[in-house]
């Protein structure tokens, strides 16, 4: 592990220090003394010196100051090998660098920086000026790579440089090359002010130090110190070992897809970056294969949709999906009747509850509660893979909202979430950055604690707490935050319901108690409606049922209003979902499907699976495409041809029903 020693104005010994230290090294890299080339750090980010700290070749020294000023003296004496500047310390990088390497040839220098630097630093560096550049926060794999390759160049540099004194001294180039640094210390101060008034911008020109007494027998030999190397090809190096050790898409910032991304980003028509990210797209494409080989089909449609996140494109989807539809048609021939209801009904709720905002919460009621239970019923229907799109997006976009109000917690608690369900979409991975961005700061800066949320009584009720019953107050503060967090019926002993029975009981005269029942019964009457409205009506039964225990002296027309929409409701959800097959009842007209022209020229055959209501006239009403295969080639076609059947109207006791139906019409070139 390479060590780290902060410099000091005015401290001593650090040599013999940084000698003790590494006396296990002796033999290794350096030429002059076995050890690697020191390393130095200008930066005041304690995260930004520690990673350098870990990520430092074995044998190397790592020292630290937070800006130039601090260091300028001793530069001669350290003679560091390596230098990592933070953008954060210096105000002109691009004249720090120009000075810095006029008056130390051999020095290497590495810069990190911010996202939005990016650009000017691929400038400095593809002119020559700085090694490489970091992107901040720094990852540890990326640092060790630039630190690798920093301190190889610098050996070679030093390498190059001795053979060429020692080619035209004579051997005594060991003691020039001390005088020669002892001899710049004293210009360097003098220009070291002029460094921070912005001697020059990121484009202008450095001026060159003259190459003096270069023989043309080492030219071939000599590398030279402007030859760096391109940071888009840093990246793709980074993304192919991640690639290697099977980081396809973890962890965030370090995977083989977010470096190929990365690189992408710099260079967009670099066509390396673009045939790695085909490669991992290629890597999770045989992972669903495999999935489904074993008939793991929940674990086949999630690596495909992340594929199709990652290239929508990619010529292998096609295939796969075809795959998809044959399993889901083999499982629905297999799977009651019951299943596919109860999907429709879950997938119902999920979007009623991505739009009123309960994507994650509460426990039980909410969007990634119904799709999971929906998947699990049937991981093969594209409505419920694009109900998990949806919320992954809507988990995406609340987890921004979340960072822009400073809620950073809140934020990474919504991105868990959407990687869990599987989305890798682009605005997740932004949405990542952010937080980590957040995070090396608040590293840095740590955040003052938020102040205790009070009670009205100046108390801080929490819950499952419960205050002494004669405290009126804080009892009614217990309700109001019950009912702010939508807890109305459950938890059990911990609900808005229960705390106001304990209001009840403790003071039956308090002027809240009428106030905070009939708040309580308006809350349970809208969650009853909208539990009704997602056909789960043994919870809205449940919700209107506490609304009468709570407020039936107080609103008793409302409550018995929803008592008759929920037998209501319930009755039209049993006619709509007593499905009989269209063959069981008698047809008075039948139109043929027209096959489409662009299928039959293909060939492609399929089949459209329909349900229908037949009115109490005969005629053909709210057809709903309920599966196909392919999707979205043969709907139209179908939708149009029964919308113009008729059958005899269904009589039940005497009078004229409206029956739901269900037929399967199959297009084949060979009929």
């Amino acid at each position: 592990m390479a060590n780290v020693h902060p410099i000091r104005p005015g401290a001593h010994g650090a040599a013999d220090e940084v000698n003790l230290e590494l006396d296990d090294t002796q033999g290794e890299g350096h030429a002059a003394g076995g050890h690697q080339p020191p390393i130095l750090v200008l930066s005041r980010d304690e995260s930004l010196i520690e990673t350098v700290r870990k990520a430092a070749p074995r044998g190397a020294s790592v020292s630290e100051a937070p800006d130039l000023d601090q260091i300028a003296a001793r530069l001669p004496t350290l003679q560091p090998g390596v230098l990592v500047a933070d953008t954060a310390s210096t105000s002109d990088v691009a004249a720090m660098v120009a000075q810095l390497t006029q008056h130390f040839p051999e020095l290497v220098v590495v810069v990190a920086g911010k996202r939005e630097d990016s650009a000017a630093l691929m400038q400095l560096t593809a002119a020559g000026r700085i090694f490489r550049f970091l992107l901040t926060p720094l990852s540890h794999g990326q640092t060790r790579l630039a630190l690798e390759a920093a301190v190889t160049h610098h050996i070679d540099l030093r390498a190059a440089g001795q053979r060429l004194e020692a080619g035209n001294t004579g051997g005594g180039g060991g003691k020039n090359y001390v005088a020669t640094y002892a001899a710049l210390t004293g210009g360097l101060l003098l220009v070291i002010g002029g460094i921070w008034f912005g001697v020059s911008r990121f484009t202008s020109e450095p001026e060159v130090p003259p190459v003096a007494l270069q023989p043309s027998t080492e030219t071939s030999e000599t590398p030279s110190v402007f030859e760096r190397p391109d940071p888009v090809q840093a990246e793709i190096a980074l993304a192919r070992e991640a690639f290697a050790q099977g980081r396809y898409l973890e962890p965030p910032g370090e995977s083989a897809l977010d470096l190929f991304r990365s690189a992408l980003a710099l260079d967009p028509q670099n066509e390396e970056a673009r045939a790695g990210i085909r490669s991992v797209t290629d890597k999770i494409l045989e992972r669903a294969e495999e999935s489904l080989t074993a008939e793991r089909l929940e674990e086949a449609i999630l690596s495909i949709e992340i594929a199709r996140d990652i290239e929508p494109d990619h010529p292998r989807l096609s295939f796969l999906d075809t795959q998809i539809a044959r399993e889901r048609e083999r499982l629905k021939l297999s799977q009651a009747q019951e299943v596919g209801s109860r999907v429709r009904t879950l997938l119902a709720q999920a979007n009623t509850r991505i739009q009123q905002g309960r994507l994650i919460s509460p426990s039980g009621s909410s969007a990634r509660d119904a799709l999971l239970e929906a998947r699990r019923l049937d991981p093969t229907d594209p409505a419920v893979t694009q109900g998990i799109r949806q919320l992954g997006e809507a988990l995406a976009g609340a987890a921004d909202q979340a960072m822009s109000a400073g809620d950073r917690s809140e934020a990474q608690t919504l991105v868990n979430a959407a990687r869990q369900l599987g989305f890798a979409g682009a605005a997740l991975a932004s949405v990542e950055r952010q937080i980590a961005e957040a995070n090396r700061v608040a590293s840095a800066t740590p955040a003052a604690a938020p102040a205790p949320r009070a009670s009205a009584s100046g108390a801080s009720p929490r819950p499952g707490s419960a205050p002494a019953l004669n405290d009126t107050q804080n009892l009614v503060a217990s309700i109001r935050q019950r009912l702010n967090e939508g807890k109305l019926v459950d938890p059990a002993g911990d609900s808005a319901r229960d705390w106001l029975r304990r209001l009840e009981a403790a003071a039956p005269n308090a002027p809240e108690f009428e106030e905070l029942s009939r708040a309580l019964t308006t809350r349970l009457l809208e969650a009853g409606r909208m539990a009704m409205t997602a056909s789960v009506f043994d919870r809205s039964a449940q919700l209107i049922a506490a609304a009468r225990d709570v407020g039936a002296r107080f609103d008793e027309a409302s409550i018995a209003q929803a008592e008759r929409e929920l037998i209501a409701a319930r009755d039209d959800y049993n006619a709509r979902n007593n499905i009989v097959s269209a063959s069981s009842l008698k047809r008075t007209r039948t139109v043929s499907p027209v096959y489409p022209d662009t299928a039959r020229k293909r060939g492609i055959e399929g089949w459209v699976e329909l349900a229908f209501t037949v009115t109490p006239n005969g005629t053909v009403d709210d057809i709903e495409v309920r599966n196909a295969s392919p999707a979205n080639v043969f709907d139209d076609a179908a939708v149009r041809a029964v919308r113009q059947w008729r059958f005899e109207p269904v009589v039940r006791n005497g009078e004229r029903v409206s029956q739901r139906a269900m037929v399967r019409l199959r297009f084949s070139q060979s009929d």
